[in-house]
């Protein structure tokens, strides 16, 4: 895996250096950028979303003093040219990474006409996407800011860092450079007072905390993202039509990317109302859109609904309307056509104790079983991807019904009690929580009706997951000692750090010293670590482009430099080389998983037991080794490369 750039610098300009070349997010890649690597393979695969972020000249324009993110120029991507070429091209509809299907429901409906697959969530009480109102002005004439919106989103950022439990991985998203700036001084501030936001603040599996603008955010995703608008009345109560972004051709695509970056809660703070956005028939595509998500995020699905005249639910078939009678008859309240998508849950009994959740799902092989192109998407996909969301699945076959329509009327009302005590016990065992069964969490599911498989995913690996295979445990491997990653102690080294004197041109001295320390005890170490290091230890709370110029500037020359499998530079200490490292164990706090580089990895994999490297249950060993919980991406693709290369030699 290399950048465009790494290309250019590192492999030989021939042609047929490999077989095939795959570009991911091909959207945002200027033709230029990718014809050299296009040269280098027999064969080209172009993966993107002509619907998302275009390329920009974003950051060229930033390194000039009269860069204006509101000057931004959309650029032609190598995805448009094959497009406009009329290449061969393959779609795929499956949504995966919402955990309830209305964060993804308006761009679904507004960008690819409802043709996404999504899945409908257990849990129906709660909006997965919703408005904050936030009463306050934007500073157009100014700083471009909006310090009321600023403020309430990192109140909420501290509040779910600081809450009981583990903390969800958060994102921060806004319109404009300026108020994402705003927004990370702020959160400097609040870490640098409080020690539990501090120490929660890089927590979750995902990394720390992220800020960033509307041209930074495709690519990344968290469970939680903050959307800070920014834009509003001014001080004099006037709202203009002047939106930044939204106003360029591209608009829409950006409003794409920015609000489906959100696996399970998407909370949009603003000033501004999609009442105060005024249309008119020279309103820009983006600038419409965004009155319509605000709208939807304010009002929620009837938003949808009345903006695409969406017809009541009803049941597609007589088979699915017979047995929503009888489970009516029997006592049950029963919901049609569960979800905003092509796919749909036929028939969802609602929970009696909960009714903001439901109890099951029940699947008849009606229109919707038809409907799907495949067995495997009908009997085992689809099952598995609803069994991963919370969803208990009960099947009903119509053969089954109409011969024998009582007996299976009785097992199907029998297999929802069984169903309702189970969830009973498991409440009970909880201290008798009122929130139910949280989406993604799974219990045991009885299965009155057999079926292939329980579809139940019981680890992190996608294939299995999505496939309802249960992968087997890897045995125990052979104890392996790995030595103990050592984070660098300037003090105990005799190095004085101080902060006032950073910038003076005689204090270079003691930040080379610092880098050469850091090189030293925690190399291999990536650059980016590196500049945290010196800059936590002069109290600074980030690390800007000055600050990082000056930390890289004092490496010296004769460290051995690489660059690691996602761009970075790594930098390493004399008598290591990426062939005779080996991995250190190192805690969470002291080093994250995205912090160790790719050729650390590998080592890593290579003490494996080998009759489990070549097993697909290696990352199950990996998983263990870096003391994971689970394996999610970006760490899954990149553990799962490493692991290749270790196979490989």
């Amino acid at each position: 895996m290399m950048s465009p750039l790494s290309i250019a610098q590192y492999l030989p300009a021939r042609h047929g250096v490999f077989d095939v070349v795959v570009f991911d997010e091909a959207s945002q890649l200027p033709v230029w950028d990718a014809i050299g690597a296009i040269a280098r393979g027999s064969q080209v695969i172009v993966a993107g979303d002509p619907k998302q972020l275009p390329p920009t000249n974003f950051f060229e324009r930033a390194d000039t003093e009269s860069a204006d993110p509101e000057e931004v120029e959309d650029l032609e991507s190598v995805l448009d040219e094959c497009l406009a070429a009329r290449l061969p091209e393959k779609r795929l509809i499956w949504h995966y990474r919402s955990r309830d299907e209305g964060l993804i429901a308006f761009s679904n409906q507004r960008y690819y006409d409802g043709s996404l697959i999504t899945f409908p969530s257990p849990v129906s009480g709660e909006r997965a996407v919703r408005y904050v109102n936030v009463p306050g002005t934007y500073d157009r004439g100014g700083a471009r800011t909006n310090i009321s919106e600023a403020r309430a989103v990192v109140a909420d950022v501290v509040r779910r860092l600081t809450a009981d439990g583990s903390a969800p991985s958060i994102g921060i998203v806004t319109f404009n450079a300026e108020q994402a700036r705003l927004i990370e001084n702020l959160l400097d501030k609040e870490r640098q007072t409080s020690p539990e936001v501090e120490a929660r603040f890089g927590a979750s599996e995902d990394g720390p905390v992220f800020v960033k603008n509307l041209e930074t955010v495709q690519g990344d995703e968290r469970d939680v993202i903050l959307f800070s608008i920014g834009y509003g009345p001014d001080a004099n109560g006037r709202v203009y039509r002047n939106f930044g972004p939204l106003n360029l051709g591209g608009g829409a695509r950006r409003l794409n990317v920015a609000i489906t970056r959100a696996r399970r809660e998407l909370v949009v703070f603003g000033t501004l109302r999609a009442d105060d956005i005024t249309l008119t028939p020279t309103t820009p595509a983006g600038v419409r859109d965004f009155k319509h998500f605000l709208d939807y995020a304010e009002r929620g699905p009837v938003a949808l609904a009345q903006a695409t005249d969406v017809p009541r639910a009803m049941t597609e078939s007589p088979f699915e309307t017979a047995v929503m009678e009888v489970l009516q008859a029997q006592g049950w309240e029963v919901r049609m056509q569960v979800g905003v998508s092509s796919f749909r849950i036929d028939l969802a009994v609602v929970h009696p104790d909960h009714p903001g959740r439901y109890l099951a799902g029940i699947e008849c092989d009606g229109a919707t079983y038809h409907r799907s192109a495949t067995a495997r998407d009908r009997d085992r996909l689809r099952e598995a991807v609803l069994r991963d969301l919370g969803w208990k699945i009960l099947r009903v076959w119509s053969t089954d019904w109409w011969v024998t329509m009582d007996r299976a009327a009785t097992r199907l009302h029998d297999a929802l009690n069984e169903l309702l005590e189970a969830d009973r016990q498991s409440d009970a065992g909880r201290g008798g929580g009122e929130t139910g069964l949280a989406p993604g969490e799974t219990g045991p599911t009885p299965q009155p009706v057999p079926e292939q498989g329980n579809g139940e995913a019981a680890d992190e690996e996608v294939g299995a997951r999505y496939a309802g295979v249960v992968a087997p445990l890897v045995d125990a491997p052979v104890t392996v000692v790995h030595p103990v990653y050592v984070v660098s102690d300037f003090r105990a080294s005799g190095i004085r750090p101080a902060g006032a004197l950073f910038y003076e041109p005689a204090y270079q001295t003691v930040v080379r010293q610092m880098a050469a320390l850091v090189i030293a005890t925690e190399g291999p170490v990536f650059d980016d670590v590196l500049v945290r290091r010196v800059a936590e230890a002069h109290g600074f709370g980030r690390a800007g482009a000055v600050i990082r110029q000056a930390v890289l500037g004092a490496v010296d020359r004769s460290v051995l430099r690489t660059i690691d499998s996602d761009g970075r530079t790594v930098f390493w200490p004399a008598g290591t080389t990426p062939r005779t490292v080996v991995y250190r164990r190192a805690s969470r706090t002291d080093r994250k998983v995205a912090d160790i580089p790719f050729e650390e990895l590998v080592a890593l994999a290579r003490t494996l037991d080998l009759d489990n490297l070549f097993d697909p249950d290696a990352l199950e060993g990996m998983r263990r080794e870096l003391e994971l919980e689970r394996l999610q991406d970006p760490t899954r693709s990149r553990v799962m490369r490493a692991v290749n290369m270790a196979r490989t030699g």
